[in-house]
Order: structure tokens, then sequence, then C-alpha cells
């Protein structure tokens, strides 16, 4: 049996198919917050511009609204980042066991170094997702709060002079 051959075993039919099916639920699941996220502010914008002779304070209310569903289509994006990310990493687990598993059926002279290999790159990829993990939920967390203050100062900058 050649060895690089054993040492990447065919995913079965069903794994692949679960693969697929779980991708499109993630693709589906994140393209549903990215519109809701989009139609909320459209909707908004198009209440604000529809209403005659607005008062000030409405524009504020509206300008308000466009800031949060900014941040709501940005965190819906990172959102659907990390869900794929988790999907990713789900894959390669699985990829890794399926390498594991052929890598016994090797002798121990050519399985022993793969084996090493294959668990530190293991290691790797389980550091480097958790920073981006990290990250991605201190960026979508800290985003909107950033974009809220600064808004808050520009009006209390705005209230001083006035």
């Amino acid at each position: 049996m050649n060895a690089p051959t054993a040492a990447r075993p065919k995913p079965r039919l069903d794994q692949q198919f679960e693969l697929f099916n779980e991708s499109a639920d993630v693709a589906a699941r994140n393209f549903e917050r990215l519109l809701t996220a989009q139609f909320d502010g459209y909707r908004d914008w198009m209440t604000a511009l529809r209403s005659p002779g607005a008062p000030a304070e409405q524009f504020q209310h509206h300008i308000d609204q466009g800031i949060s569903l900014s941040c709501a289509v940005f965190v819906a994006q990172v959102s659907a980042i990390t869900d794929a990310m988790q999907l990713m990493e789900k894959t390669l687990a699985e990829q890794q066991r399926g390498v594991l598993a052929s890598l016994d059926t090797q002798p121990e002279a050519v399985s022993d170094p793969l084996k090493k290999a294959v668990c530190v790159s293991g290691c790797a990829l389980d550091s480097l997702s958790k920073a981006t993990r990290q990250v991605a939920n201190f960026a979508s967390t800290r985003f909107s709060a950033a974009a809220k203050n600064a808004v808050q100062q520009a009006r209390d900058k705005i209230s001083e002079i006035g």
C-alpha cells in the first residue's frame, strides 16, 4: 500500500453530505442575519425620509438608529466569519482523526514522525483559532460601543458650543 495515499483517507459520502448541509445552514443563517440588519436600516431611513417636516429630535433618533444598524451589520459579518471558522475547525479535526487512524496501519518508522507533525499542526491550529475568536469577539462587542460613544461625545461637544 502506498503510504501517501494511506495518509489521506477519503471522507465517506455521508460525511461529505453532512458537511455540505452544515455549510449551507451556516451560510443561510448568516445571510438571513445580514439581510435583516440591512432591511431594518432601510426601513428606518425610508420612514425618516417620508416624514414631512420631521423635527431635529426625530432625525437624531434616525441617525442613532442608523449607527446601531451599521453596528448590527458589522456584528452579523463577524458572526458569519466566526461560524465559518468553527465549521472549518470541525472539518479539520475530523480530517486529523482520519489521518491519525490511517497512520496506525503504517510502519512505526513512517507513522511516528507524521503523527507528531499532525499533533503539532493541531496544536498550532487550536492556538490560532482561539486567538482569532478572541479578536472577533472583542471587535464585535467593542465596535458598537465605540461608535455610540463617538456619537454621544459629538453631541456633547455640539451642545457645549451651541
